[in-house]
């Protein structure tokens, strides 16, 4: 007798699908027990040997068109806290200009010292055209000119077709799609057959109810942004993203831009050649549809490295980079806002990622926080401790027992997540990276460089992946008005759900304001979800699964 494997069924088949299309690609990491407490090294015990030194530095030494307002960021060494004295701006004459911090932590190395990352803005727009020099330790560590330009200047605002299954292709997007946007993905993921269609509604409809029912009151405009931030070195650069903007509907309500609340998803992590949000063809538009149909403007940046700037590198896990070009899409968008509606939008922002996208948001908290007042932080399934993310994963490939990191890990994705940290940490890090030391000729780690790895000889690589690490840095949050939800499907075999017990336990420590931090709810115990998790055959199903229920507890909240 042969026994054959029960098919999944359709029901179990829709949700699986929405729940893959609503989260783009991830990156690298691995998942515990939820409920475990967080390990033993949680908080390294730093080495006080480690000389002050500069990693990086933005503007970097000899920018000659810098923005008058730019983001000035140091990441250094330190042999202890706060060692190496502040960062200072100063014009031509060597008089200190006035500016205020915007995010700054130390990260305690394991290896030794600290590693420090501060990001400081000017208190008024620099002088154009004139030189400026960045002091520290009492070193100048660089020397910059200005142009004329200012961060987050609007280039363009064009309308941009929706390119989903089963909704108009078209840059407007009606009430009544809006509100059967649920019932129009069914349909396209039943091709055709009207017995799976009703299965996929009906499932669909009580797992996710209020995707199922968004109770929309407008329209949607769908428009492609293009607007001006900073590369690598501090060059201004054209970025892209995804706007969405309430409409009126025939006979419906008019739309007051006057004091709109603002929602920002942020993507997962993709290639460069995939689609960005910006062209209309992910799936960010559903969340995105759904906000704008209840009176909130929804932003989606790509990021630098996709859309139009696909042809520059990803700042993938680089946490300054990607908080300020989310901020400066902020400002061109309210800008663009007031030009165009003659209207000043809300100071409320209401903030949403999965997998990079869930770290592209706490990333962003102490930037976001400048420009008005986040109400809600919804992150699902983000690699927070970049360093320990990596830290477990590349021990436990060397031969190490798994820790709490790498307790799911399925290491297949090692390489290629550890090629693109490190392919970004050369970009945005300075970072001395040469492929023929890490990789063979087919792409896998070597075993030498796992060996130096495992005895501390990577310590650059650990330097940078500590600089972009949200959990164990002394970064304070100070958003007493937002209420804080954390996703992670406890066998998450892509992102370590340990990622999302530690920064729970990080943000509940006293040093910081919210109204609220918690865990959401992945419903891990429903018989649906069990049965998913036993019969798909995605090696992502784990990391992805969450998302859906995170999208729908967001939007239930608009």
């Amino acid at each position: 007798m042969r026994f054959h494997r029960p098919a999944v069924p359709s029901a179990l088949a829709a949700l699986t699908t929405l729940t893959a299309c609503l989260l783009l690609t991830a990156c690298g990491g691995r998942a515990p027990d939820p409920d475990a407490s967080p390990s033993s090294t949680l908080i390294p015990v730093p080495d006080p040997t480690v000389a002050c030194n500069v990693l990086r530095v933005t503007p970097a030494d000899a920018i000659e068109q810098a923005f008058v307002d730019p983001l000035i960021t140091i990441v250094y060494t330190a042999p202890t806290a706060g060692a190496c004295g502040d960062l200072t701006l100063q014009d031509a004459s060597q008089s200190t200009v006035a500016a205020t911090i915007v995010a700054s932590s130390e990260w305690p190395n394991p290896q030794g010292g600290f590693v420090g990352t501060r990001t400081i803005e000017a208190a008024a727009a620099l002088d154009p055209g004139a030189i400026y020099r960045l002091r520290w330790n009492a070193k100048t560590v660089s020397t910059f000119k200005t142009g004329i330009e200012r961060r987050g200047e609007v280039v363009s605002v064009t309308d941009q077709a929706l390119q989903l299954p089963s909704l108009p292709n078209a840059a407007h997007i009606g009430q009544g799609d809006i509100n059967n946007v649920l019932d129009a993905f069914a349909e396209a993921i039943a091709k055709g057959n009207d017995i799976k269609r009703f299965l996929f509604e009906n499932a669909l409809r009580v797992e996710l109810p209020r995707i199922a029912k968004p109770e929309a009151r407008y329209g949607a405009a769908i428009s492609k942004v293009a607007y001006r931030s900073a590369d690598a070195r501090g060059n201004p650069v054209t970025l892209s993203a995804l706007l969405i903007a309430p409409e009126r509907s025939p006979g419906g309500q008019p739309v007051d831009f006057h004091g709109m609340p603002v929602v920002i998803g942020q993507r997962g992590a993709t290639d460069s050649t995939s689609d960005a949000p910006s062209s209309g063809a992910t799936t960010m538009g559903i969340p995105g549809l759904i906000a704008a149909g209840k009176g909130h403007l929804f932003l989606a940046p790509d990021l630098i490295g996709l859309g139009d700037s696909k042809s520059l590198p990803q700042a993938y896990l680089v946490a300054a980079d990607t908080a300020g070009q989310t901020q400066d899409l902020l400002r061109a968008v309210r800008t663009y806002v007031q030009q165009q509606y003659l209207s000043t939008l809300g100071t409320d922002l209401r903030l949403f990622g999965g997998s990079q996208g869930a770290y592209s948001t706490l990333a962003s908290l102490p930037y976001l926080a400048r420009e008005g007042t986040v109400r809600v932080v919804s992150a699902a399934q983000g690699p927070y401790d970049v360093y320990r993310t990596f830290h477990g994963a590349l021990l436990t490939a060397g031969g190490a027992a798994r820790d709490a990191y790498a307790m799911n890990e399925n290491l297949g994705f090692l390489p290629s997540h550890t090629r693109d940290v490190m392919t970004s940490f050369q970009a945005y890090g300075n970072y001395a990276f040469d492929p023929k030391l890490v990789f063979d000729a087919a792409g896998q780690l070597l075993p030498s460089f796992l060996a130096d790895y495992k005895d501390g000889k990577a310590q650059d690589f650990v330097r940078q992946l500590g600089a972009n690490s949200l959990v164990t840095g002394s970064q304070v949050y100070d958003l007493p008005q937002a209420q804080v939800q954390l996703y992670h499907f406890s066998a998450d075999t892509l992102v370590p759900a340990q990622n999302t017990v530690d920064m729970l336990v990080a943000l509940s420590n006293g040093k910081h304001r919210f109204a609220s931090v918690q865990r959401g709810n992945c419903h891990e115990n429903s018989e649906l979800v069990k049965l998913i998790v036993r019969f798909s055959k995605s090696s992502t199903i784990t990391h992805t699964l969450c998302v859906a229920f995170q999208i729908d507890d967001f939007v239930g909240g608009l």
